[in-house]
């Protein structure tokens, strides 16, 4: 029980030990030379010091971080056995364009890759969506480029599209 006293820096507090744990106070207490309230608070200060609020968020965030990264590389490793399943059971088709259902091809769809996407480049070649068509025009040069459009150089001069409107065209093998 903590009792305060009036214009006191200390606190009275009693503590109830087990008869072990009192006889190995004892024993320090003979040996170091020190009381037991000085022991008991040497010992205090040594918890409390290690029992760091930081160190704690510390420790948990380093733990969610590692059960996040352990979750994220069983997700992927699904993926990456379902695609080689997938594309193991589509060798063994013959003819697997025509034998591919649409249900097949969905679950064939999820289990690709996301493609690794970069910021369209100047010098890079697209193709670009004709309005109200979803066939696309000729392809062209990017020779500017901005956060949502980019410019390519047309026979009849530079003109604008929104880079939603560009298909980009990955460069031939040399």
């Amino acid at each position: 029980m903590e009792s305060p006293k009036i214009n006191c820096t200390n606190h009275l507090l009693t503590v109830e030990l087990s008869s072990e744990l009192y006889a190995a106070l004892l024993k320090q207490v003979k040996i170091t030379g020190k009381t037991e309230t000085e022991l008991v608070v040497q010992g205090l200060h040594q918890v409390l010091d290690k029992v760091d609020v930081k160190d704690l968020e510390q420790e948990r965030f380093t733990y969610l971080e590692a059960a996040l990264e352990q979750k994220l590389r069983k997700y992927v490793e699904s993926l990456v056995s379902d695609r080689i399943a997938e594309l193991t059971s589509q060798a063994l088709k013959p003819n697997t364009v025509s034998n591919v259902s649409a249900s097949e091809q969905q679950s064939f769809e999820r289990v690709m890759p996301i493609p690794t996407i970069r910021p369209l480049q100047v010098g890079d070649r697209v193709l670009v969506l004709e309005p109200d068509s979803p066939y696309y025009m000729a392809k062209l040069l990017i020779i500017k480029t901005s956060l949502i459009r980019a410019t390519v150089k047309t026979d009849t001069g530079e003109k604008t599209f929104l880079k939603r409107d560009l298909r980009f065209l990955e460069a031939p093998s040399e």
